[in-house]
Order: C-alpha cells, then structure tokens, then sequence
C-alpha cells in the first residue's frame, strides 16, 4: 500500500455552493458520498475534480514541481514580490532556517516536527499557491459547463460562494488554507499561512537537507552585505522540495467517469463520425454551433479517444485485468479503425472466438468497459479516480464486487471517490472496514479476506435537504459500533415500505372476514 497517498488528508470547506448550504469533508483516500438526488452529490465531487485539474498541472505524478512553473521568471511576473527590497530579511529567514536543520540531531524529528516558516520564505509559498489558483473559477467554470462561476452561487442566498482547501492531515502547523470567494461577476484566491507555521522538510533526504543549509550558511558567511546575497537559488531549491506537501493531495491527477457511462459509450461512435464529418466538411459549410459540454463529460469522450493511442499503451500496473476478471466474464479493449484510427471499443465473452460490438453487449458490460480500460491503461498509485454511481446497471452481486475491486485499488494507492445511492455498496465497505479489525489468521472464510481499509482510510458524507434556508447540509456519516454499518435514510424508507405492506395485508384480511 502507498503509505504517503493514505495519510494525505485534504479538508473541503463549501458555503453556498450549487444546492450545498454547508460541507465540510475530510477527503480520504476513499470517500463515498450518498444521500436523495438533487442534494449536490455530484457538485461536489465535479468541484473536486476541478481542484485537482488546476493544481497538478503544475506538477508531475509524484509531486515534482513543473520545473517551466518554477522558474524565476514565472514567479517575478506572478508574485510581484520586490526582492530586491526584502533581501536582508530573505537572509535572515533562511539562516534561521538552516539553523533549524543543523540543530536538528534526529532526521525523524526533522519530518515530524518540521521548521518554522518565517518572512520571505512564507511569502513566497503564500504568492506561489495564489499564483497556481488565479485560474482557478475558469476551470470550475468549464469543469461544470457554464459561461461563469457567479452561476454555482445558492439560490436564494444572499452571500458568494465560498470554498476553502485546508491540509488537515499535512505536518504543516497551523494549517495552510486556500480559499476561492466566488462573487457576482468577480472570484478571489487568496492563501493563509499563518505565523508560525512549521513546515515538514520530506522533499530530500536528510543529506540532502543538511547540504541545503551549509550551502545557506556559508553563501551568508561571504557576503559582505545583505544586499549582496543571492537569495534566489536557496529558496527555489526549498520551495521545490516542499511542494508537493504544500498542495498535496491535490497535485494528484484526476480522472472522471461520469454518470450513464453506457449511454455515453454507446453514443461515442456518433461523436466520432460528428467529428470526421465537421472536418470533412471544415471550410465548406457553415456548421450551427455544438451543444455546449461540461468539462468532466468533454475530459471524458476525449480520453476515450485516445485510449488506442500509442501514448495510451498497457500501463505496467494494469489494476483493469482483476476487475474484468471478477465482473465481465469476458474481455473488453479498445482497437484502433484502419480508416478513422478513432477507437472502437469491442468486448469479447469468455470462450468466444469472435468479438463483440460494444454497443451489442450488456449493459452490466458497457457500464463497467470505461472502468477497466482507464484502469488498465491510465490510472495510476496516487492518481484520483471519481465513480458516479458505480451501482448503475449491476445486480446486488455484482455491486458488491465492484466495490471490493475498488478497495482494492485503494489498497494499492489509488485514491477513489464515488457517489452512491446503494444500501448494497455501503454495507459491502462497513464490511471490508469492520474486516481491518480482524487479525489476518481470523479472516479465514471471508468472500475476500485480502481486501480490508482501516477505518481512517474511509469517509462517508450524507448529503441531507433543509426547508429553511433551502438547499442541503453535508454530515459525515459514523459507523454504527452496534450493528457494523454506516446509518443512512434508507431505514426510513425500508420502515415506509414496511408499513404499506402490513396496511395493505390487513386491509386484505379485512375483506376476506367481510
């Protein structure tokens, strides 16, 4: 398991956001969201997508910084910070950083209680995380499908939208926030780094820290005035280190799968010929504008397009294949047309010897076909996946299997995201929580005794409707120590369900003693 993905917490703070009044979600490794429909389920977890979209274009998969972003140039320009103003006091802030390294005997103490952040230093974090989200209420923007943010604004409030990214699980003391206001017609980002913050040095070893500092001290140690000192290189080499624990896990690349996943599969050979037949009609005729897409749908059809690509090759994790084989009872892949070289996505049942038009196959087929190939070709440790209703078109059996598939790739470091309706998928993930308690000679006989989270590594937010005012509140819903399982409203509608049938019966019993 990914150590690193799993303690990397992100709390998600949202006022007045689409229907959502109030949430505030601590987002683990996996985090189920569930609750009546039209309670903002699937706002929130597009609002997630979009956060992770914006800031890990400005890193790689395993949280190295873009070196283009990190340059000086980029961070002149984006900061507007005047060094040459503040270089007596960059000194003294990264002498006294170094320090803090040389006096620290114990590397383990170094990482646990990290280095206080001061002056310059914090500045420039502060001006960084603002400059990585000024673009931040376009991407929202186009993640949803709208002209502007100002449109995701609660109706009936009388105050903006307000959306706040706090490192709760991150060694930086107090917590480092970003926050986005979103007004009428203007939004604002703005990061807080509290006096007094203590950063974790986890970038580099410990030689390599302990060789940042001497560097410090002795370009210190030459200069003859304060004026004179280089302050640039020493802090671009410590901001870079430290930058993935500044914005994790939100550098994680995200990948969406959305809702009606079959009727978007089979509707994708239509989008391809609208596609080759607007460029072979480019220039020729006028052409009536397309249908505005969200992003989250758009990200979706484009990756789908390249899946035959020669980029999209078998990744060497491959987490596809177990769940084909758990669910699919055959095979699916994506081939490349010799005419169009657009994919065409086939599915070939076991023993056959011929393949299958998608489009002909099953539903329970179609639904799960995009889930295997981004997990066979795309998806990657520390990557962010988000399922909208994984239940949609399988039996009871096979939602189960699902989501142990899915725990599994959280076992394996993949961070996932899903929003349910299903009693079934929650009692199948108490089960595999409840299981972590087990020690491993006591799970002898368990339908997967392999698969179990602890409960730290699972949130589950319900998602409940207020009258006044009117919209919904996000709670985090607790496994019940009692009976293993994550309370839900669904008793109240089994309860209701339960009572027609025993009105009906004694009405029935009532005619036949007339």
């Amino acid at each position: 398991m990914d150590d690193a993905s799993t303690q990397e917490s992100l709390e998600l703070d949202v006022t007045n956001f689409g229907p959502i009044i109030k949430a505030t979600v601590d987002l683990r490794p996996l985090t189920v969201f569930v609750g009546p429909s039209n309670t903002g389920k699937s706002y929130l977890a597009i609002l997630i997508y979009a956060l992770h979209q914006r800031f890990s274009h400005f890193s790689d998969r395993k949280g190295q910084p873009d070196p283009m972003f990190f340059s000086r140039g980029a961070w002149m320009r984006w900061s507007g910070l005047q060094w040459e103003l503040t270089r007596e006091t960059t000194l003294s802030a990264l002498t006294n950083m170094a320090e803090q390294i040389l006096g620290t005997d114990k590397r383990q103490a170094l990482d646990e209680e990290g280095i206080v952040l001061s002056g310059p230093v914090a500045d420039v974090i502060r001006s960084v995380l603002e400059a990585t989200g000024d673009g931040l209420g376009d991407e929202i923007s186009r993640c949803f499908g709208i002209g502007a943010p100002d449109a995701l604004i609660r109706k009936g409030s009388r105050e903006g939208a307000r959306i706040v990214l706090r490192r709760s699980g991150s060694n930086a003391k107090p917590s480092i926030e970003h926050g986005l206001t979103i007004g009428v017609q203007t939004t604002a980002f703005r990061a807080t780094i509290p006096d007094g913050t203590r950063m974790r040095v986890a970038g580099g070893d410990a030689g390599f820290w302990r060789a940042w500092a001497e560097q410090v001290l002795s370009m210190a140690d030459r200069t003859e005035k304060p004026s004179d000192f280089g302050a640039w290189p020493p802090l671009d080499s410590f901001v870079s280190h430290v930058w993935s624990d500044i914005l994790a896990p939100l550098y994680y690349l995200p990948f969406y799968l959305p809702a009606d996943r079959t009727g978007v599969m089979h509707a994708h050979h239509m989008v391809v010929s609208a596609l080759i037949r607007g460029a072979a009609t480019s220039g020729l005729h006028p052409t009536p504008p397309s249908p505005l897409l969200s992003g989250v749908l758009a990200d979706f059809l484009d990756q789908l397009l390249r899946l035959s690509s020669p980029e999209w090759r078998q990744s060497p994790y491959d987490f596809g294949t177990p769940l084909e084989a758990a669910l699919l009872g055959g095979s699916v892949r994506a081939k490349s047309s010799e005419v169009t070289h657009y994919p065409r996505f086939i599915y070939r049942p076991k023993g056959w010897k011929d393949d299958l038009p998608l489009m002909n196959a099953s539903s329970m087929v179609s639904e799960l076909a995009p889930v295997v190939l981004y997990l066979r070709h795309v998806i990657e440790p520390r990557d962010v996946l988000i399922v909208e209703e994984p239940e949609s078109h399988l039996h009871p059996a096979m939602q189960v299997k699902f989501i142990r598939q899915l725990a599994a790739l959280v076992q394996a470091g993949v961070r996932v995201l899903i929003t349910t309706h299903s009693e079934w998928v929650l009692e199948e993930l108490a089960n595999i929580v409840q299981r972590s308690k087990l020690p491993e000679n006591r799970r002898k006989g368990d339908a997967d005794s392999t698969v179990s989270l602890r409960p730290d590594q699972v949130g589950a937010w319900l998602f409940k409707r207020k009258r006044r005012p009117k919209g919904s509140v996000v709670e985090e819903i607790k496994m019940d120590e009692e009976t293993g399982l994550y309370p839900t409203d669904y008793d109240a509608v089994s309860e209701e369900l339960y009572n027609d049938s025993v009105n009906i019966f004694n009405r029935i019993q009532d005619i036949k003693a007339e």
